[in-house]
C-alpha cells in the first residue's frame, strides 16, 4: 500500500516510514556502527536545533527568530556517550543544502551547546508548549545529559550525523541505505508478516 501511496504528489512518506522505522532504530544502528550500542532507552524523535545556536547568519540578523529550531529526525545515545543524529530521507530528491548545513553547524557547535540551546528555547517558548518542553528536558536528565542544575554532564559532547536515505550517493558522510535496513529486517523479523513487507517496500525504495 505504502508503495503506491508513495507515488502521489501529496503524499509525505517520511514522517510515516520514520515512525515504523524508529522502533527499531537502536538496534539498527548498532549493528551498522559495531563500535558502539545505542542505551535502550536513549533515542529522542524531533530533537530541536536552537537557530541562534547554529549560529546562521540569516538568524542574527533578526534576534526574534534565534529561538526558532530545526528539527532533527532523531537523537540516539551510545553506549560510549556519543550522541548521533539521524535524518530520514525517502527520496533521493529530499535533501537539501540548508538542512545538511544545519546539521554539519551542529556537529561544529557540539552537544553541550545544543542542549544549552534546548533550555534557552524552553525559556523562551510560550505558555501552551511549556509542558512539552518540560517533558524534553525531564529525558535529557533521565539519560545524565543534564545535571539538576541545567549543566551539561554527558560523557562527551561529539555528535555524529547519520543519515537514513534509499541509497548512498558517493559522498563521504555516513549513510544507512534502505537496502541494508530492508535485510536487517528480514534476518532479525523474518517471522513477522508485518515486518517482511516493510522489508520488501524498503527495499523497492531503495531504487528511487
Amino acid at each position: 500500500m505504502m508503495e503506491d501511496w508513495k507515488r502521489l504528489p501529496a503524499y509525505k512518506a517520511e514522517p510515516r516510514i520514520d515512525s515504523l522505522i524508529g522502533f527499531y532504530l537502536p538496534q539498527i544502528v548498532s549493528d551498522f556502527l559495531k563500535t558502539d550500542t545505542i542505551k535502550e532507552k536513549g533515542i529522542i524523535p524531533e530533537l530541536p536545533l536552537r537557530l541562534g545556536t547554529l549560529q546562521v547568519k540569516e538568524i542574527h540578523k533578526e534576534k526574534k527568530y534565534a529561538d526558532l529550531s530545526y528539527k532533527v529526525d532523531f537523537y540516539l545515545l551510545g553506549e560510549s556517550g556519543k550522541n548521533y543524529f539521524i535524518e530520514f530521507k525517502t527520496d533521493s530528491g529530499s535533501r537539501n543544502q540548508k538542512q545538511d548545513d544545519y546539521l554539519e553547524k551542529a556537529e561544529e557547535v557540539k552537544m553541550a551547546a545544543i542542549v544549552h540551546g534546548i533550555l534557552q528555547i524552553a525559556s523562551a517558548t510560550s505558555f501552551n508548549y511549556k509542558h512539552k518542553y518540560e517533558h524534553l528536558i525531564s529525558k535529557l536528565k533521565e539519560l545524565e545529559l543534564i545535571s539538576e542544575n541545567n549543566e551539561y554532564t554527558g560523557k562527551t559532547d561529539l555528535i555524529k550525523v547519520i543519515y537514513v536515505q534509499p541509497r548512498k550517493d558517493g559522498t563521504e558522510e555516513t549513510v544507512i541505505d534502505f537496502e541494508c535496513i530492508s535485510n536487517w529486517l528480514k534476518e532479525n523479523h523474518r517471522d513477522s508478516e508485518y515486518d517482511v513487507a516493510l522489508s520488501n517496500t524498503l527495499k523497492t525504495w531503495s531504487k528511487d
